[in-house]
């Protein structure tokens, strides 16, 4: 039904592209460039007085706007539909395939169909595809990325990269474009679509943004749990979801329920069931974060300030440690550390109540969660808040999407005329989330990806520390908190070197 109205209201407004095309080709001889009104169900305005963005022909459904609309952009300098003149652009990454896989839902064959309108409509063609290696080394979607800023390149290409130190070296060396002179003009950047996620705010520097991501941020850390091995402890696993839905959901709650799960089953004198598994990193991490806390922060001046000794930060690292690591994880880790994903098995073993990991394990059909033959019976929820925070958080780590700087500015303006189409929702599906089409044949319920996954896309916290040169978080940090370890030395040692990262990437900034 929605494919069949999707249709419509894509036939309505190629209706409308030439009612335009006609209105201009009126023979009173003006010149005047102001986008001229259609008749019909179809309208052309003028750009708003605030600058949001330029005109749109508006081709609404005959049963209202329910099912949404199909929108024809006016070009404020011509008065015309934009025109991209053939041009052939490529937003460049490092997994994507050349040719997308074919649908298997109904948003998904809507999105395909919305975006050959929009190819046809303005005249380009678009495709996502695997560029360059990841990371920043030779043969690289980094390196190839320099190239393109240094040395210029011929082809359309809308860049994908690491959320990383390398990015931000890029944007110190002037290499990347600022994106805030098309604002108004071809893209509203007060739009929720660039704004939501928090990536311009992270690379804004002096007014000038460089990096950006259109949409949503992807699903990130939170908390798995094996509602078997719950109900086993005579715990009803919804009462977690219940805890999330009424803000009740807190370190204390997680800790009373895995005071109920660890035990001893078989009366050996050994714990057979633990309260909890994870990558130890990782969860440390969140035990800051979903305290309020993080290694570094943005000042009101977009100044780096280092907030590692704060007290949320201490806090949270104290409960990751002297808490759940020490009393409620099943350590099973080897020296050489060369057995880390075991957590893996022992969480669908049944050994472990819980497990913090990523989103992405249960995306279907490639992430290891989604595919497991054993059909274990699992959930999936934020990260428990701590006593400083407000609300639920996750972690974000998008890779960001930048034009080089050796673009003039007409083909940048043109580049993310074709993004912003080519990312506004699809007519009949505003606010849709498709992601979530994954995550249900992934996940083993519906609580998990309606109300949990909701949440990760609009509360995530960025490490900031994470496009910091010279900031270590893994080797002196990270890998020296395990079982039994002294949190203040660790974080006192480290305090002196991250300053001084921290003072010298903001030099590098004129900060």
């Amino acid at each position: 039904m929605k494919r069949k109205m999707l249709s419509r209201l894509m036939a309505a407004s190629l209706a409308a592209i030439m009612t335009v095309g006609m209105a201009g080709c009126g023979d009173n001889g003006s010149s005047d460039s102001s986008a001229p009104s259609g008749s019909g169900s179809s309208d052309a305005s003028t750009p708003s007085e605030s600058g949001s963005s330029d005109a749109s022909v508006d081709a609404s459904s005959e049963e209202g706007g329910e099912e949404g609309a199909a929108t024809v952009r006016i070009d404020p300098k011509t008065g015309e539909p934009f025109d991209l003149g053939g041009m052939e652009i490529i937003i460049a990454d490092w997994w994507s395939p050349e040719t997308p896989d074919e649908p298997t839902t109904d948003f998904g064959e809507a999105q395909l169909e919305y975006q050959q309108w929009l190819q046809d409509t303005y005249n380009f063609k678009m495709v996502q595809k695997t560029y360059a290696g990841w990371g920043w080394g030779e043969g690289s979607i980094g390196e190839a990325f320099v190239q393109a800023a240094t040395s210029g390149t011929d082809q359309n290409i809308i860049w994908v990269l690491t959320n990383s130190a390398a990015t931000a070296a890029d944007v110190n060396q002037g290499l990347m474009y600022d994106i805030t002179k098309l604002d108004g003009d071809v893209i509203d950047l007060s739009a929720s679509k660039w704004v939501d996620n928090g990536e311009m705010e992270n690379w804004t520097v002096n007014g000038a943004v460089y990096g950006f991501v259109p949409g949503r941020s992807e699903p990130r850390g939170g908390l798995y749990f094996n509602k078997t091995v719950l109900k086993d402890a005579g715990i009803d696993p919804e009462t977690i979801y219940d805890m999330q839905a009424n803000g009740t959901w807190t370190w204390d709650a997680w800790v009373d329920i895995m005071k109920q799960v660890q035990r001893d089953t078989n009366n050996d004198g050994q714990i057979d069931v633990y309260g909890c598994v994870q990558n130890n990193g990782g969860m440390v991490q969140m035990c800051y974060r979903s305290n309020g806390g993080n290694l570094v922060s943005k000042d009101e001046n977009g100044k780096y300030i280092l907030t590692a000794d704060s007290d949320a930060v201490k806090d949270g690292l104290h409960f990751a440690i002297d808490t759940v690591t020490n009393q409620y994880f099943l350590n099973y880790g080897n020296e050489d550390g060369s057995n880390w994903e075991e957590y893996k098995e022992r969480f669908m073993n049944g050994e472990a109540a819980f497990m913090f990991d990523d989103a992405y394990c249960a995306y279907y059909p490639n992430g290891w969660l989604s595919i497991d033959e054993r059909n274990v019976d699992f959930g999936y929820v934020m990260f428990p808040k701590g006593p400083n925070a407000t609300d639920y958080v996750t972690n974000v780590s998008n890779n960001v999407y930048a034009l080089p700087a050796s673009y003039d500015d007409e083909k940048a303006r043109k580049l993310m005329f074709a993004l912003d189409v080519w990312t506004d929702d699809v007519p009949g599906y505003a606010g849709y989330y498709g992601l979530k089409d994954q995550l249900y044949q992934g996940m083993r319920d519906t609580r998990s990806v309606d109300e949990t996954i909701e949440m990760m896309s609009t509360r995530g916290v960025y490490d900031i520390n994470s496009i910091i040169p010279n900031f270590n978080v893994n080797d002196d940090f990270l890998y020296q908190l395990g079982v039994g370890a002294d949190v203040d030395a660790i974080l006192e040692q480290n305090l002196a070197a991250w300053q001084t990262a921290v003072d010298e990437f903001n030099a590098s900034l004129g900060l």
